[in-house]
């Protein structure tokens, strides 16, 4: 099993400087390509420095500010997987969960309220929450908020996809002409009965048709 670790590691590293090169400017490969296997050692995710990297080369910035970039991704991904190993369940990980806490603390949400949402969810999935507090924040509601309506629909017992249905519903009664704090106080009222999108009818999806491509175009 060494033997066989040991060879791979050369492989994987060669084949990241082939997915490199070429697309990014031949002075970043070897910085970029050691911020990443010291990211691998560390348990993070890697795909999102490979695409800062190569979003880097497309817009043609300078070795320096491409490594830059790797280098601070990496760190916002470190910072948000410490956060879930200090309030998850103790076991490993996964690399999507990192991608959603880092995602959100770049977004803006403090690191207390992240906290809060990885505290209720203790080994579960973060992902649902925390888009669905993004998008009541998107629609003005306050991030402290927008967290604690999520986190009492966790507490009634709401996991995944029906979080999502929550901010629907908050947003749905922002529609309808209440306030936010109104809005806020109806979908308490309702946990967890919030409703689900409802199924498009049958001949809807029927009638849906793929657009005819423009043949006019050179």
């Amino acid at each position: 099993m060494l033997l066989l670790a040991a060879a791979v590691a050369p492989l994987a590293a060669q084949s990241m400087r082939a997915r490199l090169a070429g697309r990014v400017p031949a002075a970043a490969v070897a910085p970029v390509d050691s911020i990443v296997r010291v990211a691998e050692v560390d348990g993070l995710p890697t795909d999102p420095l490979v695409r800062k990297a190569l979003e880097g080369g497309a817009k043609q910035a300078s070795p320096d500010q491409i490594v830059a970039a790797v280098a601070q991704v990496a760190s916002e991904l470190r910072e948000a997987r410490a956060l879930l190993l200090r309030g998850g369940g103790g076991g490993p990980v996964p690399p999507a969960e990192v991608m959603a806490v880092s995602a959100a603390l770049v977004r803006g949400l403090p690191v207390p309220l992240v906290q809060r949402l990885v505290a209720v969810l203790p080994g579960e999935p973060t992902g649902p929450a925390l888009h669905a507090v993004a998008d009541m924040v998107g629609h003005g509601f306050a991030q402290d908020s927008a967290v604690g309506l999520v986190v009492e629909a966790v507490g009634q017992g709401l996991r995944g996809l029906r979080l999502l249905d929550v901010a629907t519903s908050a947003v749905h009664e922002l529609q309808r002409g209440r306030t936010h704090a109104l809005a806020l106080a109806e979908v308490r009222r309702r946990l967890p009965d919030v409703p689900t999108p409802p199924t498009p009818p049958p001949a809807a999806v029927t009638r849906a048709r793929r657009p005819v491509a423009d043949t006019t175009q050179p």
